[in-house]
């Protein structure tokens, strides 16, 4: 599963960022294990389907959904199109590793936890570093990737709120670690927060 076409966050520009988006739901109608078996079966769902489009790689659609090695695509209008592979499937999570054109270069987990009776989390963890300079400088200096990026991710659990049946209890947590790497060097640096909030829906994310 990692070929030369896998795109690892040290072969990224600029610092190292951590993200975690995160919302609680009470009343769902699925348990975690069936919510992110959801996911697998169809990924495009959960995205704003008005910007972005899901595109598979693969041959028909077959029982289960997502599995190991199956690749997607992105497309976002602009330059923005991210290629991705299943790198992990579990119960309750599933893990991508960004291919070569992606905007960053890292790894994004979907975990779901709780459910059956209790309130059900659902979680995106990013770890990743730009893909590019070009992107290195529209993220960290332009902030333009940034925000297109913070909103899909917002909209992105939103949609796991709706494809549950439950209801959102108190907005998208969301939070952010900036790992800084001299020289592009392999991060060993303790991390330190530059970003938290709270999205709650009817504000612009």
């Amino acid at each position: 599963m990692l070929d030369d076409r896998v795109q690892l966050s040290e072969d990224g520009y600029g610092p190292l960022f951590h993200r975690r988006f995160m919302v609680r739901i009470a009343s769902p109608q699925l348990d975690a294990e069936r919510l992110i078996l959801r996911l697998c079966e169809d990924f495009g769902r959960f995205v704003p389907s008005e910007v972005v489009g899901i595109r598979s790689q693969q041959a028909p659609a077959r029982v289960g959904g997502l599995g190991l090695a199956d690749e997607l695509v992105v497309v976002i209008p602009g330059p923005w199109n991210g290629p991705v592979r299943v790198v992990r499937r579990d119960r309750d999570r599933l893990c991508l590793v960004t291919l070569r054109g992606h905007m960053e270069a890292g790894q994004i987990h979907f975990r779901a936890r709780g459910g059956d009776g209790a309130p059900l989390e659902f979680e995106v963890e990013l770890w990743a570093r730009a893909g590019s300079r070009l992107v290195d400088l529209l993220y960290s200096r332009l902030r333009v990737a940034k925000e297109a990026q913070l909103n899909m991710w917002v909209r992105f659990c939103l949609g796991a709120v709706e494809a549950s049946g439950g209801r959102l209890m108190d907005g998208v947590h969301i939070a952010t670690r900036r790992l800084d790497s001299p020289s592009g060097a392999p991060v060993r640096t303790a991390p330190r927060t530059v970003g938290s909030d709270i999205v709650r829906p009817g504000r612009t994310a």
